[in-house]
């Protein structure tokens, strides 16, 4: 346990039980924030419909409403979702306990629609003193990056890396507005809209870094190019006019549609495997940079992969031939990718240990930072007394907590043992590296009341010492070294004058 004393700062409290038990808070007086975490089970959601241009009924308790907003080609439909008294100040509460609701509600939309594309909203009140001693308030919303679902198999990730999204854009605001505290959670909204896939279409001359890159453009003039790809792929036709649609035409039969139009949305990949027994992934390409839009959860080792090109009017599916000839750019090197994130992987023992974590989670598009923009620097200089100078006393504190046995169920948690604190010790180091004083050393009863009473003290003694203003000692080198800086020591930055 390590407690840092600096001369404004209040001390830090952090309250920890098991994973088991259903809280899990972390208070801090300094950056003010509350996280929860819980396991319970949650009440059932009342669903209303909203119409546009009528004001909706005021929520009671724990309850959803909707109402359907915007124009005639994009209609979003929005779904509100209000926090139990119990979640109304803790955000991983709040989120919690609408998961299954929002995952079911999200799962409804692709089975009604096909394929669907949402983000979420959230509502929140902060609060924080005024320097004349009143209260402000303020009202942020804070909100999600847009998913697309194409499958219902997806939606328990997007809608945790959706809640993740939020509390960064939370931690930004405290940071760049320090003193807020949230006061209670509002509502969710989540924004729900049909997703219209891209289509694709007759054919269209290849981008000149995909030329020679291996990826079979076939000249078809109709709509069918996934199926011309998908008969290429089973010939292997090599010769040099294998672009003619001519080659694939007598074999049209051998791939199965079950009467699907075309040309065929991303969508609708996975029933074109299911019908034709085949391991299908889909990329894209923008900007120079492929990236995948759908992956195959099919393990067959026969893999087709297609490339989704497009331009200002339609779109098309072209095959990939050789996948590191493609990806080229990325390295010079024949390797094996992950079709997931098209991470390079030198050897197939390599790829096969990656997989295991990256099947967990959804395709991925990674963007590396441009030549200028890949370093991070240090940007909050309000914080430099914590980042950049050491603190001038630290408390070093350990308590004596043996394991009593317990046996009681408190929710669905069985607890069968807690820790109970019998005694502690602290010792205090000043700036010179030594022990302000001897070590103190308690044991008896109200062991946490006790240690928190003697560090109170303590911190009443450190903050007078540290408001007591000592005159500067320099040495002849300080005062050279002071007048010939051209740059500040923390910040880097160049002195003016």
């Amino acid at each position: 346990m390590l407690l840092n004393c600096s001369q404004s700062g209040e001390l830090p409290v952090q309250f920890g039980t098991k994973r088991q038990a259903l809280l899990q808070v972390i208070v801090d007086q300094r950056l003010p924030r509350c996280v929860v975490s819980t396991w319970a089970s949650h009440p059932e959601i009342k669903l209303t419909i909203v119409k546009r241009g009528t004001a909706p009924p005021t929520p009671k308790g724990n309850s959803k409403r909707t109402r359907r907003e915007g124009g005639a080609l994009n209609t979003f439909t929005s779904t509100f979702f209000q926090p139990t008294e119990n979640s109304k100040k803790y955000f991983l509460l709040f989120f919690d306990e609408v998961t299954s609701q929002l995952e079911e509600k999200i799962e409804g939309e692709i089975q009604e629609q096909g394929a669907a594309k949402w983000y979420g909203v959230v509502k929140a009140v902060f609060k924080r003193e005024s320097d004349d001693g009143g209260e402000e308030r303020v009202t942020p919303y804070f909100r999600s990056n847009v998913q697309i679902e194409l499958v219902r198999d997806s939606v328990g990730d997007h809608v945790r890396a959706s809640f993740t999204k939020i509390l960064e854009a939370v931690d930004e605001f405290i940071r760049r507005s320090s003193g807020w505290i949230l006061d209670k959670n509002v509502h969710f909204e989540l924004c729900v809209a049909k997703y219209q896939p891209l289509r694709a279409s007759s054919y269209i001359i290849l981008p000149k870094r995909l030329v020679d890159k291996a990826v079979l453009n076939i000249q078809n003039e109709d709509q069918k190019c996934i199926v011309w790809c998908l008969i290429a792929h089973k010939l292997n036709i090599l010769a040099h006019d294998s672009f003619r649609v001519s080659h694939y035409i007598p074999h049209e039969q051998e791939i199965k549609l079950d009467g699907m139009e075309c040309p065929v949305p991303l969508n609708k990949i996975p029933i074109v495997e299911q019908l034709n027994n085949l391991r299908i992934n889909v990329f894209g390409y923008e900007e120079n940079a492929v990236f995948p839009l759908y992956v195959s959860k099919r393990a067959d080792e026969d893999c087709i992969n297609l490339l989704l090109i497009t331009n200002e009017e339609t779109h098309h599916y072209c095959l990939i031939r050789n996948m590191s000839r493609l990806l080229g750019y990325l390295t010079k090197h024949k390797t094996n990718y992950c079709y997931r994130c098209l991470h390079r992987c030198a050897k197939d023992e390599i790829l096969k240990e990656h997989l295991q974590y990256c099947n967990d989670h959804s395709p991925q598009h990674i963007k590396m930072p441009a030549k200028g923009e890949n370093f991070i620097k240090f940007v909050n200089l309000h914080y430099l007394s914590l980042s950049q100078h050491s603190s001038p006393y630290i408390i070093y504190a350990d308590f004596e907590s043996p394991i009593v046995k317990e046996v009681h169920t408190s929710g669905n948690t069985e607890i069968v043992a807690r820790h109970e604190a019998c005694g502690y010790a602290y010792v205090i180091i000043g700036p010179d590296g030594r022990s302000v004083k001897p070590i103190a050393v308690y044991r008896g009863d109200n062991v946490v009341k006790h240690f928190m009473e003697d560090i109170l003290k303590e911190k009443e003694e450190l903050a007078t010492k540290l408001t007591s203003i000592v005159p500067i000692n320099m040495t002849l080198q300080d005062e050279l070294d002071f007048r010939s800086a051209t740059h500040c020591s923390i910040c880097k930055k160049g002195v003016e004058g």
